[in-house]
């Protein structure tokens, strides 16, 4: 069982709430980030730049978590990732979590290559920034549960320059496939934004991301949300949903408590090439050079 396995099965109550250092160049926007971290139950460290960051991280090597913008003035978001990950990475494990308004497949990329565990588009949700912070406060747990070596050291750490695979031997987790489905699923929406959706849009994959992600947070999906989420017209979308349904990759069926709409969810043999397409996306994000 690696790190990975035996921290998901801890308690939220037994992973140690971390300092989180907040990297942020607007100042209120720091300010709130600080007050949600305190309200967490974290202990905020906050920083108006990257000089200032990599001071405190070098002065406080009980810092485990960084939240970073990407748009900083100076030296960007991007920039901190590096130095983290040349200058504290042989020392320590941190976890980096970056926020941006510009939330494009390319950032992401560049963003992953650098070890960023989470990436968060602005404005970011409590919601969302407490999952993150979650998973990041896992990791760093599953870290300290790794065996030893005989002679009490730690195995040799990685060239840090070199993308982190994940060595799940079962596969990524369900909180990385939902992840890389919420990138993919940002990269289309924003793209909508640019062009007609009926030029380059996909309404059948975009239907099946919404549901896939759905599907594996234990949820179905109503008509209208599926519809929604293909940005095309309501009677177009329609017609794609009969479409997969024909198919027989979705299923569809009135809702029981309110017979006023359907319900969607993915079928079973569908679900899984969907859960193995997205692994091997994410895959080959993490090994891009």
């Amino acid at each position: 069982m690696d790190r990975h396995e035996n921290t998901m099965e801890l308690p939220d109550s037994l992973i140690p709430k971390m300092k989180v250092l907040v990297v942020e160049d607007d100042l209120a926007t720091l300010t709130a980030y600080g007050e949600l971290l305190s309200g967490l139950g974290y202990e905020p460290i906050l920083a108006e730049s990257v000089s200032t960051a990599l001071q405190i991280l070098s002065q406080q090597a009980s810092i485990g978590i960084v939240l970073t913008d990407l748009n900083l003035p100076v030296m960007g978001g991007l920039d901190l990732l590096e130095e983290v990950a040349c200058r504290f990475a042989l020392q320590r494990p941190i976890e980096m979590i970056v926020a941006t308004g510009n939330g494009s497949l390319d950032i992401a990329i560049q963003a992953m290559r650098l070890r960023a565990s989470d990436f968060l588009t602005k404005p970011v949700s409590s919601a969302d920034l407490s999952a993150a912070l979650r998973r990041a406060s896992r990791s760093l747990a599953g870290e300290r549960l790794r065996p030893q070596s005989k002679t009490g050291e730690q195995p040799p750490a990685a060239d840090p320059t070199t993308p982190v695979v994940p060595a799940d031997r079962d596969g990524p987790s369900d909180e990385d496939l939902l992840a890389m489905l919420r990138t993919l699923k940002r990269s289309s929406d924003q793209r909508s934004e640019f062009f007609d959706q009926t030029i380059f849009g996909d309404p059948c994959w975009d239907i099946l991301l919404e549901l896939t992600a759905a599907r594996i947070q234990g949820q179905t999906v109503p008509v209208s949300s599926a519809c929604t989420a293909t940005h095309l017209p309501f009677s177009t979308a329609l017609r794609h949903i009969r479409r997969l349904v024909d198919l027989g990759m979705i299923k569809r069926w009135q809702d029981p408590d309110d017979r006023r709409r359907d319900l969607l969810d993915v079928e079973d043999a569908a679900f899984d090439s969907m859960k193995a397409l997205i692994g091997n996306l994410r895959r080959k994000v993490l090994q891009t050079i």
